[in-house]
């Protein structure tokens, strides 16, 4: 058994891997370290998933929803329409944003 960098003899029936040795040891641990980078790598994606969540909602209140009713909200309740909508978006909705009062009814 020359050349295996095993101080063992192999016999019949005689295990190699005793779950003791320094080897198996340092092979868990760094099964151990793969998987816990794995859980890290998981756990980012799901918040990125999460966070994603937050994009199509924004998607979703320019494409459906009335610009006059949420500069209305944002006037009868004090908010900052630059809290609500971007630059770009407030110079796309302006008509909007000078149509609409805080009385403002749909």
């Amino acid at each position: 058994m020359a050349g295996w960098g095993c101080s063992v003899v192999w016999r019949p029936g005689l295990v190699l891997d005793d779950i003791h040795s320094p080897r198996v040891v340092e092979s868990k641990k760094k099964a151990v370290q793969r998987l816990e980078e794995q859980l890290m790598k998981l756990e980012v994606q799901a918040t990125d998933r999460e966070e994603n969540k937050q994009i199509a909602l924004g998607t979703s209140k320019l494409n459906y929803l009335d610009p006059r009713i949420s500069v209305a909200w944002c006037k009868k309740w004090g908010v900052p329409i630059e809290k609500i909508y971007n630059k770009t978006q407030r110079e796309k909705f302006a008509w909007a944003i000078d149509m609409a009062d805080e009385d403002y009814e749909f």
